[in-house]
């Protein structure tokens, strides 16, 4: 047979096959060949509850016109071939590799055990500046970008004040920001705000992560406690999210030593990494 021939032959079953696909059973809808399924749409609606009285038919109607009118531009932008752009894949890729991590995540909380209520009374007991004594702090703080070179961090261990500390980096050149500001000692958590107030009154503490350092002094504060009713379930989702954490984190281990990964010269991670840890001298 005529190659052309068969080549036509073959898009003429292709687009047989898209006619021949109808919105029954599970396919809510056919948009150019593409099904829509009853899935598609529950996912669409989410965890969102349906308020009594309203027809659960008329809010997946709505939703099913929400993925019609994406799906119509979707396949308009593909017509431009939007899709084979740089900046499309570079976005597709962020987009999937973000989608299967938190699949991964969502997947190893399902498998994560129920804290016992011992385990729970042990953390809430080992953690009160999150739950009993709980406090705002008022913070005289000073932000910067991290430097290329952490050593540099060490010529603060002389300045005692936060004035101190601001002249030392604009003498550097560093450009930094100064504000007043409240922080949650739930944020900061109980073995950092143990750090912290361990040192001397009025010495600054600092906080290098996530690329910036945080140089601050405890100004004032006030009592946040939380009652004995909600400390419960917020000591187990923290503990279920320690557990996640974990997991991750022995998955990425695991997965980084089987790796490998070569760097262009200046890209690779700093041999040192550095703490998240509240720390001074």
């Amino acid at each position: 047979m005529d190659r052309k021939i068969s080549f036509a032959l073959a898009l003429t079953a292709l687009s047989l096959a898209a006619c021949g696909k109808e919105a029954t059973g599970q396919v809510a809808a056919v948009v150019n060949g593409e099904e829509i399924t009853l899935q598609e749409i529950n996912a669409e609606l989410g965890s969102t509850p349906i308020p009594d009285g309203v027809d659960k038919k008329v809010v997946q109607q709505a939703a099913l016109q929400r993925i019609v009118e994406r799906r119509l531009l979707a396949q308009a932008a593909r017509d431009d071939e939007l899709d084979k752009t740089p900046d499309y894949l570079l976005r597709e890729r962020q987009l999937r590799d973000a989608l299967l991590v938190q699949l991964m995540g969502q997947r190893a909380e399902r498998a994560l055990k129920v804290p016992g209520q011992q385990e729970i009374d042990k953390y809430i007991a080992d953690n009160p500046a999150v739950f009993g004594s709980r406090k705002v702090l008022m913070i005289d703080r000073i932000q910067f970008a991290l430097p290329k070179s952490v050593d540099q961090l060490k010529s603060l261990e002389d300045d005692h004040s936060m004035d101190a500390v601001a002249a030392r980096l604009s003498q550097m050149g560093i450009e930094f920001r100064r504000d007043n500001t409240q922080v949650d000692s739930a944020a900061l958590g109980q073995q950092r705000l143990q750090q912290i107030q361990a040192l001397p009154a009025g010495e600054p503490f600092v906080i290098p992560e996530n690329g910036v350092v945080t140089v601050g002094v405890i100004t004032g504060e006030r009592a946040e406690p939380v009652s004995p009713a909600n400390a419960r379930p917020m000591a187990v989702q923290a503990i279920r999210n320690k557990q996640l954490a974990e997991t991750l984190q022995q998955r990425l281990k695991q997965s980084r030593t089987a790796a490998e990964i070569q760097y262009q010269p200046g890209f690779a991670p700093p041999a040192g990494k550095s703490s998240g840890d509240a720390a001074k001298k």
